[in-house]
């Protein structure tokens, strides 16, 4: 690695860890604000809470990743633009296309990285929070279940609660294939669900068969599903692929689905969109001494957060193709790039 490129890289890699701790702090606080103050008011425990978020850093770490190196390039290139550092390499003999393959390359080594960790280490961390949220909700359901709530359990029961109190909860209702359980009154204890002052029905097909009271009834509980359901962006390019098939072979809608799986491609290459729209930029400023500064930093990252949920949105909505919706922020940039690197010639 020559001169250039190691000063290169650590003037963005400075103010990448700067960036990238600055976004994961507001994903996470977006979490906190959003889900977990809520629990919290209701008694949650904070130790469990705290466990939650330490296991949804991943998640912030990879979706936050491009963002924070589009805001570095920008922030360093224009600093270095602003002190005639740029200036200073070309009249030097180095061609821009020299800077260019040093941030494109190392553009492209974080979207690996991101794409890697997103297929591995996120799913599992992801799984890792969620069983704190099983475990917490065991020990204290009135500060983690809200009323109307659905669950499952291993053997496949459907679990609705109605109304959560100090105790426990009332209005409960199991769902199984075979069976009916309304009870009045529930609580969970190690490894079983206890039901009280209820009423069984068993079924032959779709006909009731037996319908019998019971004042106290105990369930085996096993892998306590409480989480809601996963979001298509949490599941994995298997698990998207095995969905979308499924969808496709009943005539259901898969556009979320079909958005999500071309999002995992996309988010991380957006690094690479990113290197090429920073440079470019810079250059072509350096033909009018225009200077960006920290106001124009800030709203071209906030822009591709802003174009990225549009596009998402409309992907799982069926308004563009999902592969476009996917791809489109990162075209985008991409796209401003290759015009700012010809005008940058003119």
């Amino acid at each position: 690695m020559n001169t250039l490129s190691r000063y290169l890289l650590r003037e963005v890699g400075a103010y990448l860890l700067g960036g990238l701790a600055v976004v994961v702090l507001l994903l996470l606080g977006g979490v906190l604000f959003e889900v977990l103050a809520p629990l919290l008011s209701r008694g949650a425990d904070p130790v469990s809470i705290g466990q939650y978020l330490a296991h949804r850093v991943p998640e912030a770490l990879v979706r936050g990743l491009p963002i924070a190196y589009l805001f570095a390039l920008l922030l360093a290139l224009s600093r270095m633009a602003e002190d005639s550092e740029l200036k200073v390499i070309l009249a030097s003999g180095i061609p821009r296309e020299r800077v260019l393959v040093v941030l494109v390359g190392f553009g492209a080594l974080l979207a690996l990285l991101g794409f890697v960790a997103g297929e591995s280490w996120v799913p599992s961390e992801l799984q890792k929070a969620n069983q704190v949220l099983r475990q917490a909700i065991l020990a204290k359901p009135r500060a983690l279940l809200q009323p109307g709530t659905f669950f499952r359990d291993s053997y496949g029961r459907t679990i609705y609660v109605g109304q959560a109190t100090d105790e426990g909860f009332s209005e409960v209702r199991v769902v199984s294939p075979a069976e009916v359980l309304l009870a009045e009154e529930g609580r969970f204890e190690p490894g079983r669900l206890v039901l009280e002052r209820g009423l069984r029905v068993t079924f032959d097909g779709a006909r009731p068969r037996t319908v019998t009271e019971f004042e106290r009834g105990v369930l085996p509980l096993s892998d306590l599903a409480v989480s809601p359901p996963s979001k298509p962006s949490d599941l994995s390019l298997a698990e998207l692929r095995q969905r979308i098939s499924e969808y496709r072979k009943y005539g259901r809608p898969y556009y979320a689905e079909a958005t999500a799986y071309w999002r995992k491609w996309a988010e991380p290459a957006a690094s690479i969109a990113f290197a090429l729209f920073a440079v470019a930029l810079a250059f072509w400023m350096l033909g009018g001494s225009r200077s960006l500064g920290m106001v124009g930093v800030v709203t071209l990252t906030f822009f591709y957060y802003a174009t990225w949920s549009v596009f998402r949105i409309m992907g799982e909505q069926g308004v563009l193709a999902p592969w476009l919706a996917a791809w489109g922020p990162d075209l985008l940039y991409a796209a401003v790039a290759g015009l700012l690197l010809l005008g940058g010639k003119r």
